[in-house]
């Protein structure tokens, strides 16, 4: 009988997670990020839906990073849905306004072409990857979240599938990297409109000093 009932709470626990969530217009995650010399900022990514764009069908995220010397920087991603290769990057408040670029741009300045948020579950993150080992993460208030902990090397991720973006917390040699300080599945705003996101032309090369 103990077999049986240990068997029926790892399944339980198990079945936990069934990979990253696939966020609705509005759901947002807040995050505590640490640098290499111990500075810290808060970095909150919102989802804020989907439209159409050069033909594809895409997600729009943007992301909100608060620095210690109280700076803040706005940057909204255009990613295609299924893949999250960018489409479109926008950055706002320059002194110019809205800027932004695209995917072409950032592949040549070392960008990369996908988006460092994830709206699908990414392979390394299955919920059908062995040796999972699962656990609970508790929050700055209290609440509690199951997690599903993935080990590679020296490196280590907590993700969930309640939250938006999946991502917990992110390890790098035993130190916290990135931490889940808050999220909901409703509310998050645009900072940049998005109508003036989707009609704002890309810049062209060399790009101006600002």
């Amino acid at each position: 009988m103990k077999k049986l009932i240990l068997i029926a709470l790892l399944a339980v626990v198990s079945f936990a997670y069934t990979g990253f969530m696939q966020p609705k217009a509005g759901a947002w995650a807040k995050y505590e990020v640490y640098g290499d010399d111990g500075e810290k900022f808060t970095m909150t990514t919102k989802f804020l839906g989907r439209t159409k764009y050069k033909g594809l069908d895409v997600n729009i995220v943007e992301i909100e990073s608060s620095m210690p010397n109280g700076f803040v920087s706005v940057v909204q991603y255009w990613s295609a849905v299924g893949n999250d290769k960018m489409v479109k990057k926008i950055i706002s408040k320059t002194p110019q306004g809205i800027m932004c670029m695209s995917e072409e741009m950032v592949g040549m300045m070392g960008g990369g072409d996908e988006a460092q948020y994830h709206t699908t579950t990414p392979k390394e993150f299955s919920p059908k990857m062995p040796n999972i080992k699962f656990g609970t993460y508790k929050l700055p208030n209290g609440k509690k979240i199951k997690v599903a902990i993935f080990k590679e090397g020296k490196s280590e991720a907590w993700v969930s599938s309640k939250v938006p973006f999946g991502m917990v917390l992110v390890k790098d040699n035993g130190k916290v990297i990135m931490r889940l300080i808050d999220y909901g599945l409703k509310g998050a705003k645009a900072k940049i409109p998005l109508k003036e996101a989707k009609n704002c032309a890309p810049m062209s090369l060399p790009i101006p000093v600002m």
